[in-house]
Formats: C-alpha cells, sequence, structure tokens
C-alpha cells in the first residue's frame, strides 16, 4: 500500500511545507515536509539553499513512500487506505522506532478496528501542540 493523494495533503497540512531551511521545536534544522535530512543523506542546515516546490514535493513523496514502506513492514493486519494514511502521518512524526514499538501497533495487529487503538495513539502527546495532530490521525484512522 501507498499514501494516497487525501493521505498526502493530510500530511502537509500537519507538516508544513517550507522551502526553506528552518529550525523544528528542538532546534534542529528542518526543511520541506519537516524532513531533517535530504535523499543523500546528507542533514539539513541552516545555511542551504531554498528548495523550488518541485524540489519539496519529491523529497517529502521519497520519505513518505520510505515510511510507508515502513507502516506496510510492520502491520500485519488488513488495515484500509485511511488506516494507512493515518498510521504513515504518525510513524513520520514519532519516528520508526516509536512506530514499531507502540502499543497502538500491537492493537492494530491483533484487531484493526479495536476502539482501544484511539486512546493508544493518544499516549503519544508528549508535547501539547501535538494533541490536534493526534485527534486528527486517530479521526483519519477510523474514517471520521
Amino acid at each position: 500500500m501507498r499514501v494516497n493523494d487525501v493521505g498526502l495533503k493530510e500530511l502537509h497540512l500537519r507538516e508544513g511545507l517550507r522551502l526553506k531551511p528552518y529550525l523544528d521545536t528542538k532546534g534542529i534544522p528542518t526543511i520541506a515536509m519537516g524532513n531533517t535530512y535530504y535523499l543523500d543523506n546528507r542533514q539539513v542546515t541552516m545555511k542551504d539553499p531554498e528548495l523550488s516546490p518541485r524540489e519539496a514535493n519529491k523529497l517529502s513523496q521519497l520519505i513518505t513512500d520510505d515510511f510507508g514502506k515502513h507502516v506496510n513492514s510492520k502491520v500485519t493486519s488488513a488495515i484500509n487506505q485511511n488506516q494507512f494514511n493515518a498510521l504513515v502521518s504518525i510513524a513520520y512524526n514519532i519516528g520508526k522506532a516509536g512506530f514499531s514499538s507502540s502499543t497502538f501497533l500491537k492493537l492494530i495487529n491483533k484487531n484493526p478496528n479495536d476502539p482501544k487503538i484511539a486512546d493508544a495513539i493518544m499516549m503519544w502527546t508528549k508535547d501539547k501542540e501535538l494533541i490536534g495532530r493526534r485527534k486528527s490521525e486517530v479521526s483519519q484512522y477510523f474514517g471520521k
């Protein structure tokens, strides 16, 4: 499965798309859609040139595809497109290690429609600014 246009649009809304390097909330140089590195594994620096919209979208799509492959490799139950899109968004935000060890992944692999999944996803809100994002991802996951 691959993130579709709807999923990519939602991820863009959550992450934003910036053409110039900026510091994220943790002070890490970032560009495009929350990317801290480029396709050649170079880390983003504040001295990097501005990207064209096409370059930023290409970088975002390739990174999103990478996270999609990870989600595909970890989810063992049958899920729908909305669920997949939401899971890629979460993995993109919490990282592959966090996704792989999460309680919500264990629940999904037992029963992808278990309502407890919503509470397990909402546990990933260390920063208060993530509460709205997680609610949005839960709504996307459950098709609301």
